[in-house]
């Protein structure tokens, strides 16, 4: 389907692919987003071997392979005795296996490349200072109201805007997404003054009771991201920039191995944040007539597999296949809903089960097992080939 014009809410990883894929098919963009500026925070991001294909799809391979790292290595480890329980990875044998490479990056990084891209295809896709706030559709064409009192009228409507999605709001009604009981700390830090703590492995989570720290090189080996996640009932704030302090983590992780203690304590002020975990039971359905939803406003992942950018990037490329196969809207957002509903409800039920086995009272009782993404066979998808 050539020529559509598809207005899409939210600027984040999942909308830019999105609009990517879309304007690889053919359609025209208008990309709306609050902030009055593109950023993303600075934090780590695994992009597995399913995500890679897809970001190869739109034209982003070439700059995963310059600025993406590559661990030759990965490990599950206890959290006390520093023993490694399995491994998640070894040499180059995702790329062998998957056909395309396992990446880790810094989120920044690869949300600026995205915005580049869809600019260097049209200068004007991208409208900042938009706060979504309403939708009506007539049967041909939907427009979208934003805040700022300005309106667009489009063929169809994305919502790209997260867990908290106006977007899905406005098409299902209110629906408060529920704390999980999980909190999370994150943090990056210069690589070479913990160098000697990033052993056995180059990426590696150790696993506690009710705890986990994960733990890998971005920019090329010159940042340490980490993110420790943990079971709490005290501490509901969400968003991604709330400040912490190493004296909180360390009341949280005090009894892990000293590697971990190392990592956290070299943390310097301003790089440490935390937030709370939200969740969202699975829709039934995506769509009413020309508004559906992508990413997290679909399908928001605990992060217990790390799939969540993951799947907000399948879904960007797939929507884009689907409108190039199709030949009316009705036609494409059936097809997407259908090629991505399945995959991403499993995903998402999984991601809570994996926390379950991830922060085990006992996880030595994990050695010799395997990751909840090899055990799930999450990394043989690929965008490129699967039926839509």
């Amino acid at each position: 389907m050539k020529n559509a014009h598809v207005l899409i809410v939210g600027a984040g990883i999942g909308g830019l692919t999105a609009a990517l894929a879309l304007q690889r098919s053919g359609s025209k963009v208008s990309l709306f987003e609050h902030a009055p500026q593109l950023g993303e925070v600075g934090a780590g991001l695994t992009i597995s071997p399913n995500a890679t294909h897809a970001l190869e799809y739109v034209g982003l391979g070439d700059f995963m392979a310059r600025n993406g790292d590559i661990p030759e290595a990965g490990a599950s480890m206890h959290y006390k005795t520093a023993e490694v329980l399995y491994h998640t990875q070894r040499g180059n044998e995702f790329k062998k296996k998957y056909g395309a490479e396992y990446y880790q990056i810094h989120r920044a990084d690869l949300h600026t490349a995205l915005a580049d891209a869809v600019r260097a295809n049209d200068p004007n896709a991208i409208h900042l200072s938009h706060t979504f706030q309403s939708f009506s559709q007539d049967g041909g064409t939907v427009t979208a109201t934003f805040t700022n009192g300005k309106s667009y009228t489009g063929d169809v409507l994305i919502g790209c805007d997260g867990v908290r999605s106006a977007v899905r709001t406005a098409l299902f009604g209110a629906e408060s997404p529920r704390f999980t009981g999980q909190a999370a700390f994150r943090g990056l830090v210069d690589a070479e003054p913990v160098r000697e703590h990033i052993v056995p492995t180059p990426s590696a989570t150790s696993m506690g009771p009710g705890r986990i720290f994960t733990r890998y090189f971005v920019r090329k080996r010159k940042l340490v991201n980490f993110v420790g996640i943990a079971r709490t009932s005290e501490w509901k704030e969400e968003g991604w920039s709330i400040p912490a302090t190493v004296d909180e983590m360390l009341s949280v992780y005090g009894d892990f191995n000293a590697h971990v203690i190392a990592i956290i304590k070299s943390t310097p002020p301003g790089r440490l944040f935390k937030w709370a975990l939200f969740d969202r039971d699975p829709l039934p359905e995506w769509r009413k007539g020309r508004v559906t939803l992508l990413g997290d406003a679909a399908h928001p992942m605990l992060p217990f597999l790390g799939m969540g950018a993951a799947m907000a990037i399948e879904d960007g490329a797939v929507l884009g296949r689907a409108f190039e196969a199709a030949a009316t809207v009705d036609e494409a957002l059936t097809r997407y809903e259908a090629a991505r509903k399945e995959r991403t409800t499993m995903v998402l039920l999984n991601s809570r089960k994996q926390g379950e086995i991830y922060q085990s009272d006992d996880p030595a009782s994990l050695r010799g097992t395997t990751s909840g993404e090899l055990r799930l066979g999450l990394f043989d998808y690929n965008v490129k080939t699967v039926p839509v």
